[in-house]
Protein backbone atom coordinates (compact mmCIF):
# COMPACT_ATOMS: atom_id res chain seq x y z
CA UNK A 1 0.00 0.00 0.00
CA UNK A 2 2.91 2.35 0.76
CA UNK A 3 4.26 1.85 -2.75
CA UNK A 4 0.84 2.55 -4.23
CA UNK A 5 0.51 5.73 -2.19
CA UNK A 6 3.94 6.86 -3.32
CA UNK A 7 2.91 6.31 -6.93
CA UNK A 8 -0.33 8.19 -6.37
CA UNK A 9 1.55 11.08 -4.77
CA UNK A 10 3.85 11.35 -7.77
CA UNK A 11 0.88 11.23 -10.11
CA UNK A 12 -0.76 14.01 -8.13
CA UNK A 13 2.23 16.31 -8.57
CA UNK A 14 2.16 15.87 -12.34
CA UNK A 15 -1.58 16.34 -12.55
CA UNK A 16 -1.43 19.48 -10.41
CA UNK A 17 0.91 20.97 -12.97
CA UNK A 18 -1.32 19.85 -15.83
CA UNK A 19 -4.43 21.43 -14.30
CA UNK A 20 -2.57 24.70 -13.62
CA UNK A 21 -1.60 24.87 -17.29
CA UNK A 22 -5.25 24.97 -18.37
CA UNK A 23 -6.24 28.44 -19.64
CA UNK A 24 -8.26 30.61 -17.30
CA UNK A 25 -11.14 30.60 -19.74
CA UNK A 26 -11.38 26.82 -19.38
CA UNK A 27 -11.70 27.11 -15.60
CA UNK A 28 -14.74 29.39 -15.99
CA UNK A 29 -16.64 26.99 -18.25
CA UNK A 30 -17.21 29.61 -20.92
CA UNK A 31 -17.57 27.13 -23.80
CA UNK A 32 -20.84 25.37 -24.62
CA UNK A 33 -19.22 22.01 -23.91
CA UNK A 34 -18.09 23.15 -20.49
CA UNK A 35 -21.49 24.62 -19.63
CA UNK A 36 -23.25 21.40 -20.64
CA UNK A 37 -20.82 19.47 -18.45
CA UNK A 38 -21.53 21.72 -15.47
CA UNK A 39 -25.21 20.83 -15.75
CA UNK A 40 -25.21 17.14 -16.61
CA UNK A 41 -22.72 16.15 -13.91
CA UNK A 42 -25.43 16.76 -11.32
CA UNK A 43 -27.22 13.57 -10.07
CA UNK A 44 -30.76 15.04 -10.47
CA UNK A 45 -30.20 15.20 -14.25
CA UNK A 46 -29.66 11.45 -14.47
CA UNK A 47 -32.53 10.75 -12.08
CA UNK A 48 -34.78 12.91 -14.26
CA UNK A 49 -33.68 11.06 -17.38
CA UNK A 50 -34.48 7.74 -15.73
CA UNK A 51 -37.91 9.07 -14.85
CA UNK A 52 -38.60 10.24 -18.41
CA UNK A 53 -37.53 6.87 -19.82
CA UNK A 54 -39.66 5.01 -17.32
CA UNK A 55 -42.78 7.10 -17.89
CA UNK A 56 -42.62 7.72 -21.63
CA UNK A 57 -40.35 5.06 -23.10
CA UNK A 58 -42.69 2.09 -23.05
CA UNK A 59 -41.45 -1.37 -21.99
CA UNK A 60 -37.94 -0.78 -23.38
CA UNK A 61 -37.78 2.60 -21.68
CA UNK A 62 -38.77 1.08 -18.35
CA UNK A 63 -36.16 -1.64 -18.70
CA UNK A 64 -33.54 0.97 -19.65
CA UNK A 65 -34.46 3.16 -16.67
CA UNK A 66 -34.29 0.21 -14.29
CA UNK A 67 -30.97 -1.05 -15.68
CA UNK A 68 -29.40 2.41 -15.70
CA UNK A 69 -30.56 3.08 -12.15
CA UNK A 70 -29.21 -0.25 -10.90
CA UNK A 71 -25.84 0.40 -12.56
CA UNK A 72 -25.78 3.91 -11.10
CA UNK A 73 -26.65 2.78 -7.57
CA UNK A 74 -24.24 -0.17 -7.43
CA UNK A 75 -21.40 1.96 -8.80
CA UNK A 76 -22.08 4.71 -6.25
CA UNK A 77 -21.93 2.18 -3.41
CA UNK A 78 -18.67 0.65 -4.62
CA UNK A 79 -16.99 4.00 -5.29
CA UNK A 80 -18.07 5.81 -2.15
CA UNK A 81 -18.16 3.02 0.44
CA UNK A 82 -15.40 0.70 -0.76
CA UNK A 83 -12.74 2.49 -2.83
CA UNK A 84 -12.76 6.07 -1.50
CA UNK A 85 -12.25 5.17 2.19
CA UNK A 86 -9.25 3.02 1.23
CA UNK A 87 -7.50 5.52 -1.07
CA UNK A 88 -8.28 8.82 0.74
CA UNK A 89 -6.84 11.16 -1.88
CA UNK A 90 -7.03 14.92 -1.35
CA UNK A 91 -8.89 17.07 -3.87
CA UNK A 92 -7.02 19.39 -6.25
CA UNK A 93 -6.09 22.83 -4.83
CA UNK A 94 -9.00 25.24 -5.10
CA UNK A 95 -11.64 22.57 -5.61
CA UNK A 96 -13.74 23.76 -2.68
CA UNK A 97 -13.63 27.50 -3.38
CA UNK A 98 -17.06 29.09 -3.35
CA UNK A 99 -18.96 26.06 -2.11
CA UNK A 100 -19.26 23.72 0.84
CA UNK A 101 -17.04 20.66 0.71
CA UNK A 102 -16.04 18.51 -0.98
CA UNK A 103 -15.51 16.19 1.96
CA UNK A 104 -14.94 12.82 0.27
CA UNK A 105 -11.81 11.35 -1.26
CA UNK A 106 -10.97 12.58 -4.73
CA UNK A 107 -10.14 9.08 -6.04
CA UNK A 108 -12.06 7.77 -7.84
CA UNK A 109 -14.58 10.27 -9.12
CA UNK A 110 -17.97 9.00 -8.03
CA UNK A 111 -19.71 11.21 -10.57
CA UNK A 112 -17.59 9.91 -13.44
CA UNK A 113 -18.21 6.33 -12.36
CA UNK A 114 -21.96 6.61 -11.91
CA UNK A 115 -22.59 8.73 -15.02
CA UNK A 116 -20.83 6.26 -17.30
CA UNK A 117 -22.41 3.25 -15.59
CA UNK A 118 -25.86 4.76 -16.13
CA UNK A 119 -25.07 5.52 -19.78
CA UNK A 120 -23.90 1.98 -20.50
CA UNK A 121 -26.82 0.47 -18.61
CA UNK A 122 -29.36 2.43 -20.63
CA UNK A 123 -27.54 1.69 -23.89
CA UNK A 124 -27.81 -2.04 -23.24
CA UNK A 125 -31.57 -1.70 -23.70
CA UNK A 126 -31.72 1.24 -26.13
CA UNK A 127 -28.43 1.36 -28.08
CA UNK A 128 -29.46 4.43 -30.09
CA UNK A 129 -29.22 6.52 -26.91
CA UNK A 130 -25.53 5.74 -26.43
CA UNK A 131 -24.10 8.56 -28.64
CA UNK A 132 -25.99 11.47 -26.98
CA UNK A 133 -25.51 10.05 -23.49
CA UNK A 134 -21.82 9.43 -24.14
CA UNK A 135 -21.45 13.04 -25.31
CA UNK A 136 -23.15 14.28 -22.14
CA UNK A 137 -20.96 12.03 -20.01
CA UNK A 138 -17.81 13.28 -21.73
CA UNK A 139 -18.85 16.88 -21.08
CA UNK A 140 -19.46 16.09 -17.41
CA UNK A 141 -16.06 14.45 -17.09
CA UNK A 142 -14.33 17.42 -18.69
CA UNK A 143 -16.19 19.75 -16.35
CA UNK A 144 -14.87 17.86 -13.31
CA UNK A 145 -11.28 18.29 -14.47
CA UNK A 146 -11.73 21.85 -15.75
CA UNK A 147 -13.27 23.08 -12.50
CA UNK A 148 -10.53 21.35 -10.48
CA UNK A 149 -13.09 19.18 -8.78
CA UNK A 150 -11.05 16.09 -9.67
CA UNK A 151 -7.71 15.09 -11.05
CA UNK A 152 -7.76 13.50 -14.55
CA UNK A 153 -6.83 10.12 -13.10
CA UNK A 154 -9.80 10.33 -10.70
CA UNK A 155 -12.10 10.67 -13.67
CA UNK A 156 -10.33 7.99 -15.71
CA UNK A 157 -10.44 5.34 -13.00
CA UNK A 158 -13.96 6.36 -12.03
CA UNK A 159 -15.02 5.74 -15.62
CA UNK A 160 -13.23 2.38 -15.58
CA UNK A 161 -15.17 1.44 -12.45
CA UNK A 162 -18.44 2.40 -14.17
CA UNK A 163 -17.58 0.22 -17.16
CA UNK A 164 -16.74 -2.73 -14.90
CA UNK A 165 -20.00 -2.49 -12.96
CA UNK A 166 -22.08 -2.14 -16.14
CA UNK A 167 -20.34 -5.21 -17.58
CA UNK A 168 -21.04 -7.29 -14.45
CA UNK A 169 -24.68 -6.20 -14.43
CA UNK A 170 -24.99 -7.12 -18.12
CA UNK A 171 -23.52 -10.59 -17.46
CA UNK A 172 -25.80 -11.25 -14.51
CA UNK A 173 -28.90 -9.61 -15.99
CA UNK A 174 -29.17 -10.00 -19.79
CA UNK A 175 -30.88 -7.18 -21.64
CA UNK A 176 -34.46 -7.60 -22.86
CA UNK A 177 -33.49 -8.35 -26.47
CA UNK A 178 -30.92 -10.93 -25.41
CA UNK A 179 -33.44 -12.60 -23.13
CA UNK A 180 -35.97 -12.74 -25.98
CA UNK A 181 -33.38 -14.24 -28.33
CA UNK A 182 -32.56 -16.88 -25.75
CA UNK A 183 -36.12 -18.26 -25.80
CA UNK A 184 -36.85 -20.50 -28.80
CA UNK A 185 -40.40 -21.53 -29.73
CA UNK A 186 -41.43 -25.19 -29.43
CA UNK A 187 -40.91 -27.16 -32.62
CA UNK A 188 -44.06 -28.08 -34.58
CA UNK A 189 -45.45 -31.61 -34.17
CA UNK A 190 -43.92 -34.25 -36.38
CA UNK A 191 -45.47 -34.34 -39.82
CA UNK A 192 -47.04 -30.87 -39.51
CA UNK A 193 -45.52 -27.90 -41.32
CA UNK A 194 -45.47 -24.59 -39.38
CA UNK A 195 -48.67 -22.73 -40.11
CA UNK A 196 -49.88 -25.35 -42.60
CA UNK A 197 -51.98 -28.50 -42.70
CA UNK A 198 -50.76 -31.83 -41.44
CA UNK A 199 -48.71 -33.69 -44.01
CA UNK A 200 -49.03 -37.47 -43.99
CA UNK A 201 -45.92 -39.38 -44.89
CA UNK A 202 -46.55 -41.79 -47.75
CA UNK A 203 -44.59 -44.97 -47.84
CA UNK A 204 -44.06 -47.40 -50.70
CA UNK A 205 -46.31 -50.45 -50.85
Amino acid sequence: MTRARRLLRGLTVGEDLLVRLLPRRAHRGSTWFGRIGDVVQQPPVWAGLAGVLGLMGGPRGRRAAARGSVCYGVTALVANLVVKPVVRRSRPPGSGSGRTGPITSSFPSGHAATDLAFTLGVAQEIPVLFPPLALATSAAHWSMVRSRGHYPSDVFFGGALGVAVAFVVWRLWPSGEEADEGTTPDPPPAGRARGGPRVEAKGTH
